[in-house]
């Protein structure tokens, strides 16, 4: 289940226009103040928008964590490591994010092609660029077939075209796990593994890579999230529940969010799964330790 309104005070997991979103990061922050929140982490996909500036600052009554969401891979499978409280300035992490984000742009190009073989519309890639207001991703091209009429939502063009069975998608080179924890971590942050219950894999698969993971330095794991007590069945069988005692098994801090994407995106969502007060605590304290080890 998500965590309980009155229980959170934080939402560890969002995403802008300088990614796949639809909000600046400012409106971001309007949008938390206006639900009561305490915290919020913009987390974009393998990028840090020029905004944030310092690892957290209080705008408007609200801490903006600077965070990031890295595209990994880890026993063959796709995963997505979080990043809290990273130093927006850190060589180590930009190095990461410019290799993973040169991996999106050859498979941005093949999905075009792919784009105009399954639908007939004559298109470029310079041209769906320049439609993202952020980094192009599948999300734009969801919106492109709903605008044109393929289907009717985003979720149907996920489900009929983008997903791993669809005409358009493609699958994209990935980075392992652990440079990207070993990344995060140089950059004074701390690394959570999202949405377990997304991952397609096996339970026990989930469980064990977990585990792995674990011994090679990931802080935490994605608890609350917006699959419910399930993983919806997408990905695993990895909920909420079994999450909860994969943090508990491996002494891993407890992360969560809602993903939210932003109005019109289906994932307008920002504030419906939060973080308990006392998980933040223990995340910000997470990040000061490592933050002076970086400076030592």
């Amino acid at each position: 289940m998500y965590q309980k309104r009155e229980d959170g005070v934080a939402d560890l997991h969002t995403h802008t226009t300088a990614s796949d979103g639809t909000s600046t990061v400012a409106e971001r922050v309007e949008q938390a103040r206006r639900r009561g929140l305490e915290a919020v982490a913009v987390t974009d996909h393998d990028c840090i928008p020029d905004e944030l500036d310092a690892r957290s600052r209080t705008v408007d009554g609200v801490e903006l964590i600077t965070g990031v969401e890295v595209k990994a891979e880890a026993r063959g499978k796709k995963v997505e490591v979080l990043g809290y409280y990273v130093d927006p300035d850190s060589s180590e992490l930009d190095d990461l994010i410019r290799r993973v984000r040169r991996y999106r742009k050859e498979r941005n190009r093949k999905m075009t092609d792919r784009f105009v073989e399954a639908t007939g519309i004559q298109t470029t890639y310079e041209e769906m660029r320049g439609r993202a207001e952020g980094s192009l991703g599948r999300p734009h091209f969801a919106r492109l077939l709903t605008e044109e009429g393929f289907v009717e939502t985003v979720s149907e063009a996920f489900d009929v075209y983008l997903g791993e069975d669809g005409d358009i998608y493609v699958p994209s080179e990935k980075v392992g796990y652990a440079s990207a924890v070993r990344a995060i971590h140089d950059s004074g942050g701390v690394a959570s593994l999202a949405h377990p219950g997304r991952i397609d894999a096996e339970t026990d698969v989930v469980r064990e890579m977990v585990a792995e993971m674990a011994r090679n330095g990931l802080d935490g794991i994605e608890v609350w999230y917006p699959y419910g007590g399930t993983a919806a069945g997408r990905g695993s069988g990895v909920g909420v529940e079994e999450a909860h005692e994969l943090a508990e098994e491996h002494d891993l801090l407890r992360t969560g969010g809602s993903d939210c994407h932003g109005e019109g995106s289906d994932k307008f969502r920002v504030g419906d799964v939060r973080v308990p007060a006392e998980e933040l605590r223990r995340l910000k304290q997470r990040a000061r330790v490592r933050a002076e080890k970086t400076r030592s």
